[in-house]
């Protein structure tokens, strides 16, 4: 059996990213969450940290933290089992990507969780990064970019969520007074997430042979930022349909290129082997999924 105390202090160091923080979050002394920390690995013959700034895991803290996550939904299960609802809830750590989030994520959560023992604890990256929130063991589950499973993980196909190259009438009347040209688009200013975010560049260099760098952007890290600064004239975006179909019906954006949507595919990543309960519900999570995605 691991020292629950040590596990712990492991955690917290994890989530909170240094010593001192895990040391303020769990009220003990840094030097008693270092000895703990330092106990735990001397008893695995393993270095779980990698100390700096922040603390991160190493590839043996990584596989440990995973474990020890579903070790506590499995007590947590077996305690709602005996005591009923008096155990209350569990938490259950996700990611996600932002537009996903903005775009779809709410209402599939909501009918996934309904009645069940849960709270969600979301963690939000790009959609080519958030599997690295998995490896790490912060998360249990994820939506990803990426088709291919990591070891010990099953990643089932979501369906596509489509984008839409999208700006207001008055902004597509001022920029692409002609249409939307490779010309045009050197000029016009694009709205990007940020600088992990490819996708946008990637559609360019694709469909008007645009190179990196070779068109205007701003960077606005949230995506419901990029439906408010478009709505104001600031720049276009390649956005999610479902996150803007109500105001595309109005005409409040217009689809610039119709007949060049992008559909970026998405899969639900999560460990091969998850307590019935969490299993449960990441069934009824890729089954809605599939429901508002396009397959």
């Amino acid at each position: 059996m691991f020292d629950a105390r040590a596990t712990a202090a492991l955690a917290a160091v994890v989530k909170e990213g240094s010593f001192e923080r895990a040391a303020h979050a769990l009220r003990l002394t840094q030097s008693a969450v270092s000895q703990r920390v330092r106990a735990l690995e001397t008893s695995l013959g393993q270095t779980l940290l990698t100390r700096g700034r922040p603390c991160v895991p190493t590839a043996a803290g990584q596989t440990l933290l995973r474990y020890l996550d579903r070790i506590r939904l499995l007590e947590e299960e077996a305690r709602r089992a005996l005591a009923g609802d008096e155990a209350g809830p569990s938490r259950l750590p996700l990611a996600v990507n932002a537009d996903s989030l903005h775009g779809w994520v709410p209402a599939v959560l909501a009918r996934a969780l309904a009645g069940s023992p849960f709270l969600v604890d979301l963690l939000v990256e790009n959609e080519d990064y958030t599997h690295e929130l998995l490896a790490r063991g912060e998360v249990l589950a994820c939506v990803s970019a990426r088709a291919e499973a990591m070891r010990g993980c099953v990643a089932q196909p979501l369906g596509a969520l489509r984008y839409v190259c999208a700006a207001t009438p008055r902004f597509a009347a001022r920029h692409f007074p002609d249409g939307v040209t490779r010309a045009a688009l050197t000029q016009a200013p694009a709205l990007m997430y940020n600088r992990k975010d490819a996708m946008h560049s990637d559609y360019l260099a694709r469909h008007f042979g645009i190179g990196d760098g070779h068109f205007p952007y701003h960077l606005t890290p949230s995506s419901q930022a990029f439906v408010d600064f478009a709505l104001l004239d600031f720049g276009y975006v390649l956005v999610p349909e479902l996150a803007v179909r109500e105001r595309l019906a109005r005409g409040e954006l217009i689809d610039l290129l119709p007949l060049q949507p992008h559909d970026l595919p998405l899969y639900w990543h999560g460990w091969r082997i998850q307590p019935p309960a969490v299993e449960a519900v990441f069934r009824r999570i890729v089954t809605a999924a599939r429901a508002v995605l396009r397959q």
